[in-house]
């Protein structure tokens, strides 16, 4: 069992499992004062854990990078770096290591908290960084600000974002730009971009297309919103970091992602090969990269 750390502001809560690689298992937020709190997040089971084959809950830190390395295998200054696949993405990787390994709290306050890691080298990132996340609670919104730190000698490639699981209704409205499309492979790598077509452009909001789906868009301005029941809605904001989306949707419907993040799947490599626009950083020993993400409650728009 990890132990639970609830923030609290007024009737919105923020439970955190930092054991569980920095989790955030529930968060119920309310759209003004008298109004009562909704849960937006699909639950995340605090009973269990599993590093490989983790809850689809809450929402998680996609540190060192977000979503795959293709073939398990970076370059680095002309140098090949071998990872660890991941058996449900193989012969790839999968959302870094931050959200397989325990955090520790060093700040906390009924509405606030910071957790941080140390991660030292190993067989899924042979770099040593440190990693912050401070979580703000107000009654209608929490605040996550993520950090990442190379804290080896030598050039580490390096991503951030954050991972949250929506309540979802398939017929909700969801709304986001498109600048840019990534069309991606039958097992969820980035090759190119392109244009968005006309339907892959959610602006104004409105519904999915039917069934399950992943789709990578950039350029989307840091501002998406989901409707929720009752008449809420969800809206993110992230800062120009996280110039990069993913929208999933499992075919069960059960639950909806939407991934800010700072460079698309498999940039590493893509940059590598002299793909433009993949948001992809090289961090020097000793430099971070930074940014925040809102996910604020309000009533929808008569």
């Amino acid at each position: 069992m990890s132990t639970v750390v609830v923030l609290q502001a007024g009737v919105a809560r923020a439970r955190l499992l930092p054991e569980f690689g920095g989790r955030v298992s529930a968060l119920l937020l309310a759209t003004g004062a008298g109004e009562s709190a909704v849960e937006v997040l699909h639950p995340y089971p605090e009973d269990f854990f599993d590093p490989l084959r983790w809850g689809k809950g809450g929402i998680y830190p996609l540190l060192p990078y977000s979503n795959r390395v293709a073939q398990a295998c970076v370059r680095v200054d002309g140098v090949e770096v071998e990872l660890v696949p991941h058996p449900d993405a193989a012969p790839h990787t999968l959302h870094g290591n931050a959200h397989t390994l325990p955090w520790r709290v060093v700040e906390q306050q009924p509405d606030r908290a910071v957790m941080v890691l140390e991660s030292a080298r190993c067989a899924a990132w042979p770099w040593r960084y440190s990693a912050r996340q401070e979580l703000q609670l107000s009654p209608s919104a929490l605040r996550v600000s993520i950090a990442i730190t190379n804290a080896d000698e030598r050039t580490m490639p390096a991503g951030i974002g954050l991972h949250p699981y929506f309540v979802h209704e398939p017929q909700a409205r969801i709304g986001y730009h498109a600048g840019t499309v990534w069309p991606p492979t039958s097992d969820f790598l980035a090759l190119f971009a392109r244009a968005p077509m006309a339907h892959e452009n959610h602006v104004p909001p409105r519904a999915l297309r039917p069934g399950g789906l992943t789709d990578y868009v950039s350029g989307w301005g840091g501002r998406a919103s989901i409707e929720l029941p009752g008449g809420r809605v969800l809206a993110l904001r992230a800062d120009p970091v996280f110039d990069h989306l993913v929208v999933h949707r499992p075919d069960s419907l059960a639950y909806l992602c939407l991934e800010p993040a700072s460079h698309v799947a498999d940039g590493f490599n893509l940059a590598a090969r002299g793909v433009a626009g993949t948001g992809t950083r090289w961090l020097a020993p000793g430099e971070s990269l930074s940014g925040a993400i809102e996910f604020s409650l309000r009533r929808q728009r008569p």
